[in-house]
């Protein structure tokens, strides 16, 4: 879990990660914390099941930890919202967008032909 759990440091990026970790409760239709052992959170496993993946791709990431109940949603869509999920939760805290960039990455989605996520 990122580092100002456990220091208190709380700051913009801080904001930033949590809506990150938010965004991912959205797309894998989990908890934070609890449902994955002791001491991993969610972007821990998130981390963990796309690091795994024999031929890894923005969509194989997307469908190895999405909510199964998002089937009528498009793919492309959530590949969006997660990309932007995993830019928010960079361990690196400068390394993370601003919020006023993730806003505006949420605003401009990406124009492709809607095709649904099979599972």
């Amino acid at each position: 879990m990122e580092k100002y759990a456990y220091t208190l440091k709380v700051d913009e990026k801080s904001d930033v990660y949590s809506f990150g970790v938010v965004l991912l409760e959205l797309i894998a239709g989990r908890k934070p914390v609890g449902d994955f052992g002791e001491g991993v959170d969610i972007v821990r496993w998130v981390l963990k099941t796309t690091s795994e993946l024999s031929q890894p791709s923005d969509a194989a990431s997307v469908l190895a930890v999405v909510d199964s109940r998002l089937t009528e949603y498009p793919l492309q869509g959530v590949i969006h919202l997660f990309k932007i999920a995993m830019m928010c939760v960079e361990e690196d805290s400068s390394a993370r967008p601003t919020m006023r960039e993730v806003v505006h990455m949420l605003s401009n989605p990406p124009r492709c032909a809607p095709t649904l996520i099979n599972l």
